[in-house]
């Protein structure tokens, strides 16, 4: 009998092959250009794929003027355990994407992503995402993979533009009030956020030899956020850009895919309330990418390679100045705030840059079992920098003194009025940290009757975490009844994570410190250090790396037209990076110490469907899963049993926040499903719908109060504390309609008309929820947008 067909697929489905057992959902470019939203984040177009589950704050009023993609967590991974890639090459940022949800004003910081370059979907020819049973050439990773492959330009000469827009103005938002007291006279409900956002692409290709074709690429985003301080209007701007130069060739015996993108991305935004507190970040960067195939004697070559260098910084004003309201720092006043601030935290410097190769050979095998052999490795070289060019003083603690001398120390003193008691010295500092990864692997096929089988072992290495790690990668498909229309498929997998530059950063990095004066007869004393502050280090050595072990069991059929299938997976992941934090140390400092007691426990069980053709595509998803995790990120702490700073009072006992905080909060609704479809009205009109619905989710959440309890120590003595009360909480479901119209209203050139509407029903989003403050939820939403073609 032959070999499963690995490479094809018959059924009437574009995204799920029926005629094997990996975890792959094809999103091609039909799929792109009728689901991509008018944003052109690629991330938001994965609501189609079963396993994946966004941030309850996807659709916060916060997100709407926000330029970088959504995030997104796959089989129950965090959203930066997942492989991005670029034609097969990883496009994860190793500069602690973890901190993207500590805001822009971190002092020490820079917010950063998990992915280094945002990619347009503009330049996408295809989307390939894996939710389990990974094949073995794919590593790095705890969640899933999405690899995007850059569209092989055409060889007819043809020109596309497109330009899409929101505002505010086209938004129904909804002010949910939680805390209003008709008694405070002082009480101010949330205003309507306003904004605008628009995206601009533009692009031609053409043949520029028999077997060559070129294509320029352009995509420009922008949004714009008024905001008031201190009585007047500044505008708080996000920009990004994706400039690429795209070349393809295809030989007797050589395809290649070539392309070079410059990628930046700019925020020029302020610390609220804070005189000269403008400051800009800045991301993204440049890379470039050449994807080549090629026959060999008996094998089939795939080579990447590729080289890229992205940042993530800052530049701000250099020193913070918390002044006292006085007659020469009187701005606090008139913004009704206790205090006169001033400044910023510095400029803020952080890079990473990597070359990459990645190479695969396939071998068909002349065995009756044996039929096919893939083997191959991959190589990368990353280094990450951090720079602060010039110490930042972060002043606090302002005295008024009407008799004070400031005697040349005119940066943070007022002559006769008044000086900073304290300081905290973030020190001028550079630091620069190695990466080199070796991975090798091979993966064998075998057909027996109506069972094809495929077993692997990938090899990883790499210079950070000093480990040598072997991975098993298995699947296997039956045909039931040997013509590809029925596949029972299973899988069993381990995954390893990889290292994040951001800790050996972090620990090379000086270390703030804390200086303090008086004043001796009214004149200002000098500088001097404060030996008890206590200041923290990091320290990661000795740490294992993260992995995950997956066992999955499914069933894949040729339905209705179309594919169905239905999946169980479970995921073990162990030694997840956490930390602890000591007290302090002889040497003066509090360390935080990076350890493997993370967790993350997982399984779900999915059923999906899709049909396509050349005109129309439908589909659904359904997704139940459960999530149990130790801590959010590797920058929570695991709580001891035995530690009481840590104890809270829930249903009538004294617990741990670690008892109680097991089901992860975030990414993981119950059962998340999704009904979809394209279809045209006419010859000139087409339409998109999607359904998403999020199922309710019981959790905890801190209540209000406290409870008093007695505790006997280690040492025998009884003591009281009061314990925060925690209690049961209902985060309710929502069923969230998008649509998208397209109307073609001239034929040649071709220009078309688009219209989406998110959350058609304008239903609540449930963002802003009964425990927390005040807040504003996002309703309907309007993009409008024109397509030509020409």
């Amino acid at each position: 009998m032959p070999a499963l067909k690995i490479t094809t697929t018959h059924s009437g489905s574009a995204k799920i092959d029926n005629t094997s057992a990996e975890g792959s959902y094809i999103l091609d470019e039909e799929a792109i250009k009728h689901y991509g939203s008018s944003s052109g984040s690629m991330t938001e177009i994965l609501k189609t794929i079963p396993n994946v589950q966004f941030s309850d704050d996807a659709n916060s009023a916060d997100s709407m003027s926000s330029l970088k993609p959504a995030s997104v967590s796959i089989s129950g991974g965090r959203y930066y355990d997942n492989n991005f890639s670029i034609n097969g090459i990883s496009n994860n940022s190793l500069l602690d994407p973890a901190n993207s949800s500590t805001g822009d004003s971190a002092i020490n910081d820079v917010p950063g992503h998990e992915q280094a370059i945002f990619l347009d979907l503009s330049q996408v020819g295809s989307l390939k995402v894996y939710d389990s049973n990974v094949p073995v050439e794919y590593g790095r990773f705890t969640g899933g993979v999405v690899d995007a492959r850059i569209r092989r330009p055409d060889y007819t000469p043809h020109s596309e533009l497109s330009y899409y827009t929101t505002r505010s103005e086209w938004v129904k938002y909804r002010i949910i009030i939680n805390e209003f007291d008709d008694e405070d006279a002082l009480y101010e409900a949330p205003e309507e956020p306003e904004f605008s956002r628009q995206r601009f692409t533009a692009s031609h290709e053409r043949g520029i030899s028999d077997n060559q074709s070129l294509r320029l690429n352009i995509s420009a985003n922008r949004s714009s956020t008024p905001i008031l301080n201190y009585h007047s209007t500044e505008q708080i701007t996000e920009e990004s850009l994706n400039l690429t130069l795209t070349h393809g060739y295809e030989g007797d015996n050589l395809s290649a895919v070539s392309f070079i993108t410059y990628s930046p991305y700019h925020k020029d935004t302020l610390l609220e309330d804070v005189k000269d507190g403008d400051f800009t970040l800045s991301g993204g960067g440049l890379a470039a990418n050449s994807d080549l195939s090629f026959h060999s004697g008996s094998l089939d070559h795939a080579l990447t390679l590729a080289a890229s260098y992205s940042v993530n910084s800052r530049s701000a004003p250099t020193h913070y100045f918390n002044w006292a309201n006085t007659n020469s720092r009187h701005w606090g006043i008139e913004a009704g705030e206790a205090s006169s601030e001033q400044g910023g935290y510095g400029d803020l410097d952080k890079f990473q840059s990597s070359l990459a190769l990645n190479w695969k050979a396939t071998m068909p095998l002349r065995h009756p079992l044996l039929t096919q052999l893939l083997f191959g490795s991959t190589v990368t070289q990353s280094s990450a920098g951090f720079d602060r060019p010039r110490d930042t003083y972060i002043y606090g603690e302002a005295v008024i003194n009407t008799a004070v001398q400031c005697v040349n120390q005119t940066l943070d003193c007022v002559q006769k009025e008044q000086y900073f008691r304290e300081r905290l010295i973030y020190p001028e500092d550079k630091v620069s940290v190695s990466l080199t990864e070796l991975a090798l692997f091979s993966e064998m096929t075998l057909h027996w009757k109506n069972l094809e089988t495929t077993a692997g072992l990938r090899l990883d290495y790499d210079n950070f975490l000093e480990r040598t790690n072997i991975a098993w990668r298995s699947r296997a498909a039956y045909d039931i009844r040997g013509d590809q229309t029925a596949l029972i498929t299973a899988g069993v997998n381990r995954y390893y994570g990889g290292p994040l530059l951001t800790y050996k950063l972090r620990e090379a990095a000086r270390p703030y410190y804390q200086e303090y004066r008086g004043t001796t007869l009214n004149i200002v004393n000098d500088w001097e250090y404060n030996t008890g502050t206590g200041d923290y280090r990091y320290v990661f050595d000795d740490v294992r790396t993260p992995y995950s072990d997956e066992w999955t069991l499914g069933f894949k059929t040729l339905l209705f037209g179309g594919t169905g299938e239905i999946k169980s997976v479970n995921r073990n992941n162990e030694d997840e990076f956490a930390r602890k934090v000591t007290d302090i140390q002889p040497d003066g400092y509090k360390y935080y110490r990076v350890t493997n007691e993370g967790f993350t426990d997982y399984q779900s069980f999915s059923v999906s469907w899709d049909r396509s053709n050349d005109r129309s595509n439908y589909g659904f998803v359904i997704t139940w899963s459960e999530t149990k995790s130790s801590n959010d990120t590797y920058d929570d702490s695991i709580d001891a049993a035995s530690s009481s700073t840590n104890n809270v009072w829930y249903q009538g006992s004294r617990r741990t926040l670690s008892d109680i905080a097991q089901l992860r909060e975030n990414y993981a609704r119950p059962l998340v499903a999704t009904l979809y479809s394209h279809f045209p009205l006419g010859e000139r009109i087409n339409t998109t719908l999607q359904a998403r619905y999020k199922s309710s989710y019981k959790t905890i959440t801190q209540g209000t109060g406290s409870t008093y309890d007695n505790v006997t120590g280690s040492d025998g003595v009884s003591y009281g504390q009061y314990l925060n009360n925690y209690v049961d909480s209902t985060k309710p479901a929502t069923l969230i309609f998008d649509t998208r119209l397209s109307v073609q209203a001239v034929a040649r050139p071709s220009l078309t008309l688009v219209a989406e509407i998110k959350n058609l029903f304008n239903v609540r989003t449930h963002t802003v929820e009964e425990s927390d403050d005040d807040g504003v939820e996002v309703g309907r939403t309007l993009w409008l947008g024109a397509e030509a073609s020409f």
